[in-house]
């Protein structure tokens, strides 16, 4: 088993399935140290009950989901969602969507980034593009299976957020990744 270090998570790769765990938040080495104090209690209980519902929902998929202080990620392999060079969702991909918009219609005190990110090969423009592409198209098959438009972001992150990962297809493959940030709303007048 591998293991890096991304944005205060440990991410452990068995052969070309990913998967993740918590790890003790603070400074990484060239990292942001975190920038907000530990939500309330009362803050989190819905993101909790969230988390275990996912959890259990995507234990059968690729799927890694992870909490971080005030939020879950979900972290899902771009090779499984997509085409090759496509915004064509595979299979899988649409399996794992299916699942995750379930809980986002059952919890929707939330709002959901929806980040995809590239591996460093090819051109930063290329990159860029799709990445790009790949977040808006996975926003609109949420939208398709009933989340709210306002409740979705979609971030095209190219290669900006390379991981601490060998130049490896497993290394490149832990680079292309989808990541679903769920964060709890922000309540009008509060």
């Amino acid at each position: 088993m591998r293991i890096w270090i991304y944005s205060g998570h440990a991410v452990a790769i068995l052969g070309l399935a990913v998967a993740g765990c918590s790890a003790a938040r603070g400074p990484q080495a060239g990292g942001p140290a975190p920038s907000s104090p530990e939500p309330e209690p009362v803050a989190m209980a819905p993101l909790a009950a969230q988390e275990a519902e996912l959890r259990a929902a995507l234990a059968p998929t690729a799927a890694v989901v992870v909490s971080s202080p005030g939020a879950l990620e979900l972290w899902y392999p771009v090779r499984l969602a997509f085409a090759p060079d496509s915004t064509e969702l595979l299979p899988a991909g649409i399996a794992m969507l299916d699942l995750v918009a379930q809980s986002l219609r059952s919890y929707g005190h939330t709002t959901v980034i929806v980040a995809v990110y590239t591996d460093a090969i090819g051109s930063s423009e290329s990159n860029q593009r799709q990445s790009e592409l790949r977040a808006a198209a996975l926003v609109e098959a949420l939208k398709s299976r009933g989340v709210a438009p306002a409740r979705l972001i979609a971030r095209g992150l190219g290669e900006s957020a390379q991981l601490e990962a060998p130049s490896t297809a497993e290394g490149r493959d832990l680079n292309r990744r989808v990541q679903l940030v769920i964060t709890r709303a922000e309540v009008q007048g509060s």
